[in-house]
C-alpha cells in the first residue's frame, strides 16, 4: 500500500506543477492584455432578431421604417437646350423662347415646359421652377431681337379708323403711320393674326399664318390664314431676330415688302406708309 502511494507521487507533483504553470500564465497574459468583452446570452423571446440592423452595427440609423413627409425626389433641372430669341419690353413683357427649334412666345407669369417667366429684360428673361430662379440671356448679336414699347400719343385717332384708311391698289398697300405705332403692343397683335415660325431640316425658312381675324389691320394688308412669309425687302428670314429688327424701326420706314408663298404661288406684297 505505501509502495503505491509512493509511486503516485511524483505524477501528481507533475499535475499540480502544470496547474500552476498554467495558472502563473493566465496572471501574466491578464496582466499585458486588455479584458475581453462580456458576453450576454438574450432569448430571442426578450429581443426579437429583427431589431439589429446591419446600419445599427456601424452606429447609423435605421431606415427600415418610412419617413413621414419625405419629400420628392426631384431631378436636377437646367435651361440646356433653351435659346432666348426675342424680348419686347411692355405691358405685358415678353419673349420668344426656342427649343428643339420650336418657338414660344410667353408672356410674364405663363410657363414654358414648367418654367414661369418672372421678368424680362433687353438681353436676358429670369425665370422660376420649383423654388429656383434661372436666368436664360440672349446669344451675343441677337440684341435686335428687343422690342421696346412705342411712346403713347395724345390725340390719337381710333383704331378702327386708322385700319378704315389704309387702302389697296393691286398688290401695293398705303398705310398710316400713326397704325404702326399700334402694332408695338404685341398683346394687341396677337389678337388679331397668330403666326408660327416655319422650319426645315432646323432652320427658320419663314413665318406661317395661322389665322387672321377679318376685319382687322392684318386682313386689310391682305394676309391669309396658310400664308408664310419667306422674305422681308427681299432679303429671307433666317432668324426671329431678324423679323424683330424690322418690327423695331417700323415707324421710322416708308416703305416694305413682304414675299408670301400662298400655296404655290409667289406673291410679293408692297406696303407704302404715309
Amino acid at each position: 500500500m505505501t509502495s503505491r502511494f509512493e509511486a503516485l507521487v511524483p505524477t501528481v507533483s507533475l499535475l499540480l506543477l502544470l496547474v500552476l504553470g498554467a495558472k502563473i500564465t493566465a496572471l501574466v497574459i491578464d496582466a499585458f492584455l486588455p479584458p475581453l468583452p462580456k458576453l450576454e446570452c438574450v432569448s430571442e423571446v426578450e429581443k426579437p432578431a429583427d431589431s439589429y440592423s446591419f446600419a445599427s452595427a456601424f452606429g447609423l440609423k435605421s431606415a427600415t421604417r418610412p419617413v413621414k413627409n419625405a419629400p420628392p425626389v426631384r431631378r436636377q433641372e437646367s435651361l440646356r437646350g433653351y435659346t432666348l430669341s426675342m424680348t419686347a419690353i411692355g405691358t405685358p413683357s415678353m419673349a420668344i423662347i426656342v427649343k428643339n427649334g420650336k418657338s414660344k412666345l410667353v408672356s410674364v407669369g405663363e410657363k414654358i415646359d414648367g418654367f414661369r417667366l418672372e421678368e424680362v429684360y433687353t438681353d436676358r428673361v429670369k425665370l422660376t421652377k420649383n423654388g429656383r430662379d434661372y436666368w436664360l440671356g440672349m446669344k451675343k448679336g441677337s440684341a435686335a431681337g428687343t422690342v421696346k414699347p412705342a411712346a403713347v400719343k395724345k390725340g390719337k385717332k381710333p383704331e378702327e379708323e386708322l385700319v378704315e384708311q389704309v387702302r389697296r391698289e393691286g398688290d401695293t398697300f398705303y398705310v398710316p403711320r400713326e397704325l404702326l405705332s399700334e402694332m408695338h403692343d404685341l398683346r394687341k397683335i396677337f389678337r388679331y393674326i397668330s403666326i408660327n415660325p416655319i422650319y426645315r431640316d432646323n432652320k427658320l425658312v419663314g413665318f406661317g399664318v395661322a389665322n387672321v381675324k377679318r376685319g382687322s389691320v392684318f386682313d386689310k394688308m391682305g394676309l391669309k390664314k396658310r400664308d408664310i412669309i419667306e422674305k422681308i425687302d427681299g432679303k429671307p428670314i433666317k432668324s426671329e431676330s431678324d423679323a424683330f429688327a424690322y418690327f423695331n424701326k417700323l415707324e421710322q420706314l416708308d416703305s416694305l415688302t413682304l414675299t408670301i408663298r400662298r400655296g404655290k404661288e409667289s406673291k410679293e406684297f408692297k406696303y407704302e406708309i404715309f
